[in-house]
């Protein structure tokens, strides 16, 4: 569902305080509330409202914003705003609107009141699109490459700014950067990778006959499956791929991603993800958890951006074939990295159009929180799709939940159970 609009990044609203009268940018212009209680848990409810035009938007989102500001005693805060097609009505234009109240204030009832206060005041039907236990990343109404790509994206200016990274980083979950391998190069990786997946595959057939590679869970210390004919290979060994990347690409970016993770005690794991034609659409997830103990946000008179914890690793995404609707990409939800408490919420993302396609070309990268939620998207066509894929992680983070704990030759033929373990990640 959904043609998506929204006047300004919701963390721009947060930190803005005034008046909606006579504003043509309207929605970062309105009053917040904020309770006594900095670090409440929140409920996030989301309603359409049927809009023909972005006039009506903004008259909409005053009265809304002005008049409904309490039920009974429970206090709405409106934290942002988008637009979209509801396919349920045809295609119907639909003014997306976000409230926040407090966790302690919901009731069995609460919802309800809410969209009829806002029914009254729009003096038209509003509609129940969603709640959920945090905040509902929303699509800018100018989409998010403004955001998330480098004014001129060319890959060494990003590197000169590592404070835009930073805050790009912080605030999205994610950026774009432009021919950070060069042809030759990518031509030199995808040669190496293809045979470093040959010779692994070919090592399962011949320890593990019984495995229908493609089809069968696999978990193996070396390779594990992310679903139907997709898979994430880990290079270990210090081959001719992991010095390629060392030299010609982590040496050029570990000033961006030290800036970015805090530290400069940094290490890193190289894998590929590769999807087989014939690979379907990959569930929502996000490759890491949430740190126990570490902050989300949360609605602080200081703003969200005091508050949000730190990225303890990021990815760094290099596709070695140009990824377009037929090889298929990855999807990502922007901004999606803030709350544990939107994991199961990607549908979300969907119906409001709140994703951004990593639609690229070889060789240019995609950074992103290893928090952030995304999925792997169907391939189409006729040829392998591979990523390379760069784990940058703090030095006390070991990831030990996307791999197998047993080799390849080490594992028992039969006993798929015993190389396999729990696995989610990667595009």
């Amino acid at each position: 569902m959904m043609n998506q609009r929204a006047n300004a990044s919701w963390w721009q609203r947060l930190a803005t305080i005034g008046s909606c009268v006579g504003s043509s940018n309207y929605l970062p212009h309105y009053l917040f509330f904020i309770t006594a209680n900095h670090h409440r848990k929140m409920q996030c409810i989301l309603l359409g409202i049927a809009s023909p035009s972005p006039d009506t938007d903004e008259t909409l989102w005053c009265l809304v914003t002005r008049q409904v500001t309490h039920i009974n005693d429970t206090i709405l805060t409106w934290v942002n705003s988008s637009t979209a097609s509801d396919e349920d009505q045809q295609g119907q234009r639909t003014l997306l609107l976000c409230t926040i109240i407090s966790d302690d204030d919901v009731t069995s009832s609460i919802t309800d009141d809410v969209v009829n206060a806002v029914s009254m005041a729009a003096e038209r039907d509003a509609e129940l699109w969603a709640t959920a236990p945090a905040i509902l990343p929303l699509r800018p109404v100018d989409g998010y490459d403004r955001y998330i790509k480098y004014n001129n994206s060319i890959s060494s200016d990003i590197l000169k700014e590592s404070s835009w990274a930073k805050q790009t980083m912080k605030e999205y979950g994610l950026f774009f950067q432009s021919a950070l391998v060069d042809k030759s190069t990518v031509d030199e990786l995808r040669e190496e990778i293809m045979s470093e997946i040959k010779l692994t595959e070919d090592l399962i057939r011949l320890h593990h006959p019984e495995i229908n590679i493609g089809t069968d869970f696999i978990s193996f210390k070396e390779i594990g499956s992310r679903g139907n004919e997709r898979f994430d290979l880990l290079l270990l060994e210090q081959t001719n791929i992991r010095e390629i990347i060392e030299k010609r690409v982590v040496q050029l970016i570990s000033p961006v991603v030290e800036s970015i993770l805090g530290s400069n005690e940094v290490d890193f794991d190289l894998s590929v993800v590769y999807s087989k034609p014939g690979a379907p659409d990959q569930g929502w997830h996000a490759d890491g958890d949430h740190q126990k103990g570490a902050e989300d946000v949360r609605w602080h008179i200081d703003g969200w951006k005091n508050h949000l914890a730190d990225a303890y690793a990021l990815c760094v995404f290099i596709p070695l074939i140009d990824l377009d609707d037929e090889t298929g990409y990855t999807q990502f939800w922007p901004a999606s990295h803030q709350s544990r408490g939107l994991a199961g919420f990607g549908p979300v993302a969907q119906i409001t159009e709140s994703t951004w396609n990593g639609v690229c070309n070889a060789g240019d990268a995609i950074w992103y929180d290893y928090r952030t939620m995304h999925r792997g998207m169907q391939n189409c066509s006729s040829k392998l799709r591979p990523v390379i894929q760069i784990l940058f992680r703090r030095r006390w983070y070991s990831e030990t939940r996307n791999y197998g704990t047993v080799g390849i030759a080490e594992a028992k033929r039969g006993t798929l159970s015993e190389c396999s373990q729990h696995a989610t990640g990667a595009a």
